[in-house]
């Protein structure tokens, strides 16, 4: 006998079922996670009651094939043991059903949000189009937040038809050829050939003139599913990256962060909400040169990676100087952003001076006072 708390209840051994071949090597972490569970609310795992099995799916949210599976590998092992499988109760069902509707819902809603949301312009379509990937990963892929903000871009495959989420995912999205506005695929994809431009030239002003440029995206727009060009290891970095409202855009780096779970869900749940900020369309003094974002992907096909040793001489165009200027101003600009932090410690030291000043002056005054003992 098994003693929890002031409960007593035959441990069940269930190692023999998870011994034998078949569905028990499967099911056997989903079991030995609900056991636990009902051991630290001093609860029978064997048999269960079906309320207790929803508030352990409620405490233990996950997509819905993952509850699905759950609760079979519950009711999997009671009725091994003779018992009636709690899963089974209409209750159950309709907690998995609800649940799926809501999910359902909340896909709509963000397909419906996406139609909407700017591709072109600056900053508008370099913000529409990062959060139409964020509505797609949150809303129909179903990832958490926070799963959201670690995806890295070398997570994500594409073969040139569906696109593979990894990094212990391994969530699929199809094309919808029919829908540009909202097809899943055709969203990411907008998205990655607007960091590939960026990683061919990284400046502020040359991303504003292909998004400037870019055709914008309607129901009759035929969507381009050809492939991205290979990613350099040096250019992996977060999918999501995060850039100030200006849309000025860190430079890749592979241990960089992206954006936090708490931006993910506050962005999300902004534009769900329909509360989302507009983004005022900016004007930027720009030279005539610069590809639009939905070509780039064919030039960059065609370049070959460059080969150039440390001593050997390399003669700059006019548009790579350019980029590599506003690459520098763009880093200043984030200097000089960091700087401004200071400037309340700086009056913070101000202050405490001023006030040991004062009260050294009251000390002196003091010491000369002959009416002072």
């Amino acid at each position: 006998m098994t003693t929890t708390g002031t409960n007593r209840y035959p441990a069940p051994d269930i190692a023999a079922l998870f011994a034998e071949p078949g569905p028990g090597s499967a099911y056997r972490y989903d079991w030995a996670l609900f056991a636990d569970w009902c051991a630290a609310l001093d609860t029978a795992p064997l048999p269960a009651d079906p309320v207790a099995l929803a508030r352990f799916l409620d405490a233990h949210p996950a997509r819905r094939t993952t509850q699905r599976r759950r609760v079979a590998a519950i009711n999997w092992v009671h009725t091994a043991g003779g018992h009636s499988p709690p899963g089974s109760s209409r209750a159950i069902r309709d907690i998995l059903s609800t649940r799926a509707r809501r999910r359902d819902q909340r896909s709509e809603l963000a397909r419906g949000v996406m139609s909407g949301l700017p591709t072109t312009g600056w900053p508008g379509g370099l913000f529409g189009r990062r959060d139409a990937l964020l509505l797609v990963l949150s809303c129909t892929v179903d990832l958490t937040p926070t799963a959201v903000g670690r995806l890295q871009r070398s997570d994500l495959t594409y073969d040139g038809n569906t696109v593979l989420i990894g990094a212990g995912h391994d969530r699929p999205l199809h094309p919808i050829p029919e829908d540009p506005r909202g097809c899943p695929v055709a969203v990411y994809l907008r998205w990655a050939r607007l960091q590939a431009f960026f990683d061919r030239y990284p400046s502020n002003r040359a991303l504003a003139r292909s998004l400037t440029e870019a055709r914008p995206v309607t129901d009759d727009s035929v969507v381009s599913y050809r492939t991205l060009p290979a990613l350099r290891e040096d250019r992996d970095g977060p999918l999501l990256p995060s850039f100030d409202q200006w849309g000025h855009l860190a430079a890749p780096r592979r241990d960089s962060r992206g954006l936090s779970g708490k931006s993910v869900a506050a962005i999300v749940t902004a534009h769900l909400a329909g509360t989302a900020a507009s983004r005022r369309a900016r004007s930027m003094h720009l030279d005539n040169w610069g590809s639009v974002v939905e070509e780039v992907d064919a030039e960059l096909h065609a370049a070959k990676p460059d080969s150039v040793g440390d001593d050997d001489y390399v003669e700059l165009t006019a548009e790579e100087l350019a980029a590599r200027y506003d690459a520098g101003i763009a880093h200043k600009h984030t200097d000089a952003q960091n700087l401004r932090d200071l400037t309340d410690t700086f009056d913070d030291i101000d202050r405490k001076t001023d006030d040991i000043l004062r009260r050294t002056e009251e000390l002196l005054a003091q010491m000369s006072d002959p009416t002072t003992d």
